[in-house]
Protein backbone atom coordinates (compact mmCIF):
# COMPACT_ATOMS: atom_id res chain seq x y z
CA UNK A 1 0.00 0.00 0.00
CA UNK A 2 1.34 3.51 -0.98
CA UNK A 3 1.10 6.30 1.83
CA UNK A 4 -1.51 8.95 0.99
CA UNK A 5 0.27 11.70 -0.45
CA UNK A 6 0.36 14.74 1.78
CA UNK A 7 -1.46 18.03 0.47
CA UNK A 8 0.33 21.00 -1.30
CA UNK A 9 -2.34 23.15 -1.89
CA UNK A 10 -5.82 22.22 -0.06
CA UNK A 11 -4.05 22.40 3.07
CA UNK A 12 -5.33 22.33 6.80
CA UNK A 13 -3.35 25.72 7.11
CA UNK A 14 -5.16 27.01 3.95
CA UNK A 15 -8.45 25.79 4.85
CA UNK A 16 -8.34 27.72 8.62
CA UNK A 17 -6.70 30.94 6.93
CA UNK A 18 -9.35 31.46 4.85
CA UNK A 19 -12.14 30.19 7.34
CA UNK A 20 -10.91 33.14 9.74
CA UNK A 21 -10.47 35.36 7.06
CA UNK A 22 -14.11 35.18 6.01
CA UNK A 23 -15.39 34.40 9.45
CA UNK A 24 -13.71 37.72 10.46
CA UNK A 25 -14.93 39.89 7.83
CA UNK A 26 -18.46 38.40 8.03
CA UNK A 27 -18.45 39.69 12.02
CA UNK A 28 -17.19 42.63 11.09
CA UNK A 29 -20.52 42.91 8.10
CA UNK A 30 -22.19 42.54 11.66
CA UNK A 31 -20.84 44.58 14.22
CA UNK A 32 -20.31 47.55 12.27
CA UNK A 33 -23.53 48.31 10.75
CA UNK A 34 -25.73 46.93 13.87
CA UNK A 35 -23.67 48.71 16.79
CA UNK A 36 -22.89 51.71 14.59
CA UNK A 37 -26.74 51.92 13.80
CA UNK A 38 -27.52 51.65 17.70
CA UNK A 39 -25.06 54.39 18.34
CA UNK A 40 -26.74 56.38 15.82
CA UNK A 41 -29.98 55.59 16.94
CA UNK A 42 -29.57 56.80 20.36
CA UNK A 43 -28.19 60.37 18.98
CA UNK A 44 -31.42 60.66 16.93
CA UNK A 45 -33.63 59.14 19.62
CA UNK A 46 -32.71 61.93 21.71
CA UNK A 47 -32.72 65.26 19.25
CA UNK A 48 -36.31 63.68 17.74
CA UNK A 49 -37.90 61.72 19.86
CA UNK A 50 -38.62 58.27 20.44
CA UNK A 51 -40.18 57.24 17.56
CA UNK A 52 -37.25 58.60 15.04
CA UNK A 53 -35.54 56.58 17.28
CA UNK A 54 -37.11 53.55 17.26
CA UNK A 55 -37.02 53.57 13.01
CA UNK A 56 -33.17 54.36 13.49
CA UNK A 57 -32.82 50.91 15.32
CA UNK A 58 -34.84 48.70 12.93
CA UNK A 59 -32.76 49.99 10.26
CA UNK A 60 -29.72 49.33 12.10
CA UNK A 61 -30.93 45.53 12.18
CA UNK A 62 -32.06 45.34 8.61
CA UNK A 63 -27.94 46.79 8.00
CA UNK A 64 -26.91 44.06 9.68
CA UNK A 65 -29.13 41.07 8.26
CA UNK A 66 -27.87 42.88 4.59
CA UNK A 67 -24.63 42.49 5.95
CA UNK A 68 -25.01 38.97 6.48
CA UNK A 69 -26.76 38.32 3.72
CA UNK A 70 -23.97 39.11 1.19
CA UNK A 71 -21.48 37.90 3.54
CA UNK A 72 -22.78 34.40 3.20
CA UNK A 73 -23.25 34.92 -0.84
CA UNK A 74 -19.97 36.28 -1.57
CA UNK A 75 -17.47 35.86 1.47
CA UNK A 76 -17.81 32.37 1.76
CA UNK A 77 -16.27 32.09 -1.73
CA UNK A 78 -13.03 33.94 -1.40
CA UNK A 79 -10.16 32.47 -2.81
CA UNK A 80 -11.45 29.39 -4.64
CA UNK A 81 -9.67 31.61 -8.09
CA UNK A 82 -6.27 31.16 -6.72
CA UNK A 83 -6.96 27.50 -4.97
CA UNK A 84 -8.25 26.60 -8.80
CA UNK A 85 -4.78 28.04 -10.02
CA UNK A 86 -2.48 27.08 -7.73
CA UNK A 87 -4.13 23.26 -7.59
CA UNK A 88 -3.98 23.35 -11.49
CA UNK A 89 -0.04 24.14 -11.14
CA UNK A 90 0.82 21.61 -8.77
CA UNK A 91 -1.19 19.25 -10.82
CA UNK A 92 0.99 19.89 -14.08
CA UNK A 93 4.13 19.80 -11.92
CA UNK A 94 3.41 16.37 -10.49
CA UNK A 95 1.65 14.85 -14.13
CA UNK A 96 2.70 16.72 -16.50
CA UNK A 97 -0.43 17.40 -17.72
CA UNK A 98 -2.72 20.60 -17.27
CA UNK A 99 -6.05 19.30 -15.84
CA UNK A 100 -7.97 22.75 -16.40
CA UNK A 101 -8.19 22.34 -20.00
CA UNK A 102 -11.59 24.03 -20.39
CA UNK A 103 -12.98 20.78 -20.03
CA UNK A 104 -13.10 19.41 -16.47
CA UNK A 105 -14.95 20.66 -13.87
CA UNK A 106 -13.56 22.27 -10.77
CA UNK A 107 -15.28 20.69 -7.48
CA UNK A 108 -15.01 20.11 -3.78
CA UNK A 109 -15.34 16.08 -3.14
CA UNK A 110 -16.38 14.31 -0.13
CA UNK A 111 -16.62 10.55 1.16
CA UNK A 112 -19.92 9.29 2.21
CA UNK A 113 -23.36 9.99 1.67
CA UNK A 114 -23.30 12.56 4.44
CA UNK A 115 -21.52 15.88 5.05
CA UNK A 116 -18.27 15.22 7.90
CA UNK A 117 -16.75 18.42 7.81
CA UNK A 118 -12.96 18.81 8.09
CA UNK A 119 -10.82 21.67 9.53
CA UNK A 120 -13.67 23.96 8.87
CA UNK A 121 -14.59 23.00 5.20
CA UNK A 122 -17.34 20.71 3.84
CA UNK A 123 -15.09 19.28 1.35
CA UNK A 124 -11.97 16.86 2.03
CA UNK A 125 -10.57 17.79 -1.09
CA UNK A 126 -10.37 19.35 -4.67
CA UNK A 127 -9.69 18.98 -8.03
CA UNK A 128 -10.68 18.71 -11.37
CA UNK A 129 -13.52 15.71 -12.79
CA UNK A 130 -13.62 15.10 -16.26
CA UNK A 131 -15.53 12.71 -18.39
CA UNK A 132 -15.30 9.91 -21.13
CA UNK A 133 -17.75 8.01 -22.93
CA UNK A 134 -17.03 5.55 -20.05
CA UNK A 135 -15.21 6.90 -17.83
CA UNK A 136 -15.21 9.65 -14.85
CA UNK A 137 -11.85 10.91 -13.55
CA UNK A 138 -10.75 13.10 -10.71
CA UNK A 139 -7.75 14.44 -10.09
CA UNK A 140 -7.56 16.09 -6.56
CA UNK A 141 -4.74 17.43 -4.13
CA UNK A 142 -4.83 14.18 -2.72
CA UNK A 143 -7.17 11.87 -3.66
CA UNK A 144 -7.26 10.62 -7.65
CA UNK A 145 -9.70 8.13 -8.70
CA UNK A 146 -11.18 6.76 -12.29
CA UNK A 147 -14.57 4.70 -12.57
CA UNK A 148 -15.87 2.94 -15.12
CA UNK A 149 -19.52 3.75 -16.15
CA UNK A 150 -20.99 0.71 -15.30
CA UNK A 151 -19.61 1.18 -11.69
CA UNK A 152 -21.83 3.92 -11.09
CA UNK A 153 -25.00 3.15 -9.96
CA UNK A 154 -26.95 6.52 -9.41
CA UNK A 155 -26.23 10.45 -9.38
CA UNK A 156 -28.71 12.17 -7.33
CA UNK A 157 -28.75 15.38 -5.72
CA UNK A 158 -29.85 17.24 -2.74
CA UNK A 159 -29.66 19.51 -0.25
CA UNK A 160 -26.49 18.99 2.50
CA UNK A 161 -24.62 20.87 5.13
CA UNK A 162 -25.84 23.17 7.77
CA UNK A 163 -27.94 26.34 6.39
CA UNK A 164 -26.41 29.76 6.67
CA UNK A 165 -29.32 32.50 7.07
CA UNK A 166 -31.53 29.88 5.40
CA UNK A 167 -29.45 28.88 2.46
CA UNK A 168 -28.45 25.39 2.44
CA UNK A 169 -25.71 23.63 0.43
CA UNK A 170 -26.60 21.80 -2.89
CA UNK A 171 -24.65 18.70 -3.37
CA UNK A 172 -24.12 16.00 -5.82
CA UNK A 173 -24.16 12.36 -4.77
CA UNK A 174 -22.83 9.63 -6.41
CA UNK A 175 -23.44 5.83 -5.96
CA UNK A 176 -20.94 3.33 -7.14
CA UNK A 177 -19.83 -0.14 -6.78
CA UNK A 178 -16.46 -1.15 -5.94
CA UNK A 179 -14.65 -4.35 -7.40
CA UNK A 180 -16.06 -6.46 -5.03
CA UNK A 181 -19.54 -5.00 -5.31
CA UNK A 182 -19.22 -3.23 -1.98
CA UNK A 183 -21.15 -0.02 -2.32
CA UNK A 184 -19.57 3.34 -1.53
CA UNK A 185 -20.53 7.08 -2.22
CA UNK A 186 -19.30 10.61 -2.37
CA UNK A 187 -20.51 13.77 -2.91
CA UNK A 188 -19.43 16.79 -5.21
CA UNK A 189 -20.06 20.51 -5.73
CA UNK A 190 -18.91 23.01 -8.06
CA UNK A 191 -16.31 25.72 -6.69
CA UNK A 192 -16.67 28.08 -9.26
CA UNK A 193 -19.20 31.15 -9.83
CA UNK A 194 -19.12 34.43 -7.81
CA UNK A 195 -21.97 34.11 -4.94
CA UNK A 196 -23.39 31.04 -3.50
CA UNK A 197 -26.49 31.53 -5.96
CA UNK A 198 -23.92 30.82 -8.90
CA UNK A 199 -22.14 28.42 -7.66
CA UNK A 200 -25.48 25.95 -7.02
CA UNK A 201 -26.47 26.31 -10.62
CA UNK A 202 -23.41 25.41 -11.78
CA UNK A 203 -23.56 22.62 -9.49
CA UNK A 204 -27.07 21.65 -10.98
CA UNK A 205 -25.65 21.94 -15.04
CA UNK A 206 -23.09 19.13 -13.15
CA UNK A 207 -26.15 17.04 -11.93
CA UNK A 208 -27.55 17.18 -15.48
CA UNK A 209 -24.36 16.38 -17.03
CA UNK A 210 -23.46 13.46 -14.97
CA UNK A 211 -27.02 12.21 -15.33
CA UNK A 212 -27.07 11.66 -19.17
CA UNK A 213 -23.03 10.51 -19.23
CA UNK A 214 -24.14 7.86 -16.37
CA UNK A 215 -27.46 7.17 -18.82
CA UNK A 216 -26.27 7.56 -22.02
CA UNK A 217 -22.54 7.65 -22.35
CA UNK A 218 -22.35 10.89 -23.64
CA UNK A 219 -19.68 13.29 -22.02
CA UNK A 220 -19.60 17.06 -22.63
CA UNK A 221 -17.03 18.53 -24.31
CA UNK A 222 -16.33 21.00 -22.20
CA UNK A 223 -17.27 22.12 -18.63
CA UNK A 224 -20.38 24.21 -18.65
CA UNK A 225 -19.41 28.13 -18.53
CA UNK A 226 -20.45 29.95 -14.80
CA UNK A 227 -18.53 32.87 -13.86
CA UNK A 228 -14.82 32.32 -12.80
CA UNK A 229 -14.64 32.08 -9.16
CA UNK A 230 -13.40 35.09 -6.77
Amino acid sequence: MYPEPQPEVFTRAFKLRGSIISGGLTLALFVVPFFGGLGLAVLIGKRFGDAPGAVAVFAAIGLALVGQILANQYLLLYGNAGLRRDLAAALQRRTGHNPDDGRAYFVGWAPGRSLNPKDMETDHDVGFLSLTPERMVFLGDTVHFELHRSQVVSVSAGIQGIPILFDFGYRITVEWLDDYGGSNAFSLERREGRSRRQVRRGTRELRDALQCWHQTGAAPSGAASVQPPM
